[in-house]
């Protein structure tokens, strides 16, 4: 009977080190996206955590209405009959300006909506971990900030590498316009979809 409860508690133990070993990497990602380090106390990892969530929260209730004015314009330029080209320069300077707004309060205020920094450090982290699970990582953040989240996120995670503002604007006027030549399309399906 004491041999068993043994061979119990050591396969126990055992699964504990694996779960926590498998946890662990998870954690430190989590750790380098909430920027919390291991001197910070409970309170200052707390600021850290819910000056995230705001933000997170701020840019998410504003990128859907975004989202919503986009779709707004190429509606009303497609009523109005106006040509795919000039839909898709419209939308371009919407999103130019939008995109140019979020780093332009980030460069002078030092908050980033976007969390492109926050993405970057926890791809970092990743990196670290497994350089197959960085690239991938980062594959994943490029494509989707590029398609949905909006350009600003790529230009504010990679800003120590684009490094001059000009550089900076000629990053986001090829983003923005990606961005737009897969949005003016579908905005325009979904237009004429509603209106038949």
């Amino acid at each position: 009977m004491a041999l068993e409860q043994r061979k119990t508690t050591r396969w126990a133990a055992r699964v504990g080190m694996w779960v926590a070993k498998a946890i662990q990497p998870v954690l430190d990602v989590l750790k380098s996206f909430l920027s919390v380090k291991e001197s910070d106390g409970i309170l200052v990892g707390g600021k850290k955590t819910a000056n995230l969530l705001v933000r997170k929260i701020a840019y998410f209730f504003a990128d859907y209405y975004l989202v919503g004015v986009s779709a707004s314009i190429v509606s009303t330029m497609k009523y109005l009959g106006f040509s795919f080209s000039l839909t898709f320069v419209a939308l371009w300077i919407f999103d130019v300006i939008v995109a140019g707004a979020f780093l332009i309060l980030y460069e002078r205020t030092g908050e980033d909506l976007s969390l492109g920094e926050d993405y970057r450090r926890a791809v970092d982290t990743i990196y670290t971990k497994s350089r197959l699970a960085g690239h991938a990582a980062l594959l994943m953040f490029i494509a989707k900030a590029t398609y949905w989240t909006g350009p600003e996120k790529v230009v504010t995670f990679f800003r120590k590498e684009i490094g001059s503002a000009y550089r900076v604007v000629i990053v986001l006027l090829i983003l923005t316009a990606i961005q737009s030549l897969i949005w003016t399309p579908i905005y325009g399906l979904g237009y004429d979809l509603l209106a038949k």
